[in-house]
């Protein structure tokens, strides 16, 4: 027995409208959760900062769960993007045959003063690229600070600096590894 056009019509109406709310949902979600991971490295940033010159270790300790908290934050946003992507997909398939390119279809930039114009960058990966950036910082403090500190040069505590900052260069190879989304 086949549907009948009407049934078949609502069902891809149905499914665009959760194809799209899902999409908006992956959006919001995506700054919700860098504005979580902000709130970690700008309190490991301060930390640092106001730990360096009176408890070194301590402070190469927080660097490293700056560096651990961004290296997460870069990764949760390609996370974010692939479902958003994934969603903006189900939306384009459905919307081709229902709306006519509403949402696909993009208009012109409108004419203004250059400075002032609109321009075609994904504010995703424009957050992405920031995100990468951060861990590429954090990564240099720490090298920066404990490779060139004088702190460094007494014996016995710069051992489990450099353990700790091996382990967090393991663990961020594990989380790279490991932190990608599953088939199932």
């Amino acid at each position: 027995m086949s549907k009948s056009p009407n049934i078949e019509s609502d069902s891809e109406t149905k499914r665009f409208e959760v194809s799209l709310q899902t999409r908006n949902f992956e959006i919001e979600l995506f700054w919700k959760r860098s504005l979580f991971f902000w709130g970690f490295i700008a309190s490991a940033f301060i930390g640092f900062a106001n730990l360096f010159d009176k408890n070194f270790y301590l402070s190469i300790i927080i660097a490293n769960f700056g560096f651990i908290c961004s290296l997460c934050w870069t990764l949760v946003n390609r996370g974010s993007k692939f479902w958003q992507e994934n969603w903006e997909s189900k939306v384009a398939d459905k919307e081709l045959s229902k709306y006519s390119k509403l949402f696909t279809e993009i208009e012109p930039v409108q004419n203004k003063f250059p400075l002032l114009q609109a321009r075609k960058y994904s504010v995703s990966k424009l957050a992405i690229g920031l995100s990468d950036y951060v861990v590429i910082l954090w990564a240099g403090i720490i090298i920066f600070s404990v490779c060139f500190s004088k702190e460094f040069i007494y014996l016995h505590k710069e051992l489990i600096v450099m353990f700790f900052s091996i382990f967090t260069l393991v663990y961020a190879a594990y989380m790279i590894i490991f932190g990608r989304t599953s088939k199932d």
